[in-house]
């Protein structure tokens, strides 16, 4: 049996969040619609932060006034603690997910041969430094297996800083939690005095009551030309004849032999949203009705990100953030089973209330009208 608190004051009370790593800012977002308050974030890209000012106050939900740029290695938790106005007993949690390329597949799974890698043990410094009374460390499914499984061991016990937290960790496929998208993670959860935090059941599948939210959810009310469409980031790439004529004869699911991409199946989840390489910035998938890859907007819908977010920069910038990013949708629903299981709430927001909560209409009402329009959403 697990171990869970009573309902306490943090029930009735905004929770106090410092985000690290923080990217486009889909654990922000999240974390912001399940009610807690994220004081201060940072990240190394200038504009992933930017993103996070750009797109404070659009919503009552969420502000985010304070991100710092800059090489974790040198942010300390007394300049997080400034810029968010907290003290460190006033911090609950701290949330983020340090660069994963070092430990997925495509990025070689080089683990702590690449210096990236190494920055897991800045997050658990900020920890140390802050001591929260809860966090959730972010990462690649492909953490479990690089070098053995002992690195997996290795950041699994030097979180728990010597017995401080009870650390769980739980391996997701964000598809099963009605995500638009297949993409696995891992999720490493600490609380304080003994709370173990259990694995969320799964609500979304093949042989379950949801089916699995598909391709063709993620893009309906979305027009398919994105010239002059006034959807922010929805631009996509000019393609030669060739490319066309190839993307055309593409079945869905088939992978282009050139561009070495899929064509999405509009009747299944999205294959998974990847950054690609600082050189280019990668490329999505193939779109399921047009002959021509998706375009950033496209990615973000899989990905959960509302229309109303706005990504700072152009071209890589924007993708490398989209792709980066866990789900703001499955970040809530994480977060609210984290209040429920660390922090003792009683009541917790279902799918339907986060996703009108972040303004995913496309996830929303009924599919009887799910075509992909011409109209803006």
């Amino acid at each position: 049996m697990f171990n869970e608190i009573a309902p306490t004051d943090s029930c009735d009370r905004t929770l106090n969040a410092l985000s690290l790593f923080s990217g486009g800012g889909g654990l922000d977002l999240g974390f912001s619609a399940a009610g807690f308050k994220i004081g201060c974030s940072t990240d190394i890209d200038a504009f992933s932060c930017q993103t996070l000012i750009l797109n404070s106050g659009k919503k009552d939900f969420y502000s985010h006034a304070h991100s710092i740029p800059a090489d974790i290695r040198k942010v300390t938790a007394t300049d997080l603690l400034k810029e968010s106005h907290l003290r460190d007993r006033e911090v609950d949690i701290v949330i983020g997910g340090p660069p994963c390329q070092a430990f997925s597949i495509f990025g070689r799974r080089k683990g702590l041969g690449d210096p990236r890698g190494n920055l897991v043990w800045e997050y658990e410094r900020i920890i140390r430094e802050v001591m929260p009374r809860a966090f959730v460390f972010e990462n690649v499914a492909g953490l479990k297996t690089i070098h053995g499984g002992t690195l997996y061991e290795d950041i699994l016990d030097e979180l728990t800083l010597g017995g401080v937290y009870t650390v769980s960790a739980h391996s997701y496929q964000v598809a099963d939690y009605g995500i638009p998208q297949f993409r696995d993670r891992i999720f490493f959860i600490g609380t304080k005095n003994g709370i173990k935090v259990p694995e969320m059941a799964p609500t979304h599948g093949v042989a379950m009551e949801n089916p699995y939210r598909t391709v063709k959810e993620a893009l309906r009310y979305l027009p398919i030309s994105w010239e002059g469409s006034g959807v922010s980031n929805h631009i996509g790439r000019k393609h030669s004849a060739r490319i066309i004529e190839r993307y055309s004869n593409l079945e869905f699911g088939e992978r282009d032999p050139k561009t070495r991409i899929n064509k999405l199946n509009p009747e299944r989840p999205s294959f998974t949203i990847i950054v690609g390489s600082d050189q280019g910035g990668g490329k999505g998938h193939v779109h399921p009705f047009a002959p021509r890859e998706v375009t950033p907007r496209e990615s973000a819908r899989m990905q959960t990100f509302p229309d109303w977010w706005t990504f700072h920069g152009t071209g890589r910038h924007v993708i490398r953030q989209v792709g980066n990013a866990v789900p703001p949708l499955f970040a809530a629903l994480l977060a609210e089973h984290i209040r429920v299981h660390a922090f003792g709430a009683t009541n917790r927001k279902s799918y339907d209330t986060l996703a009108a909560i972040l303004g995913l209409n496309y996830l929303l009402g009924s599919m009887a009208n799910s075509e992909i329009t011409g109209k803006a959403a």
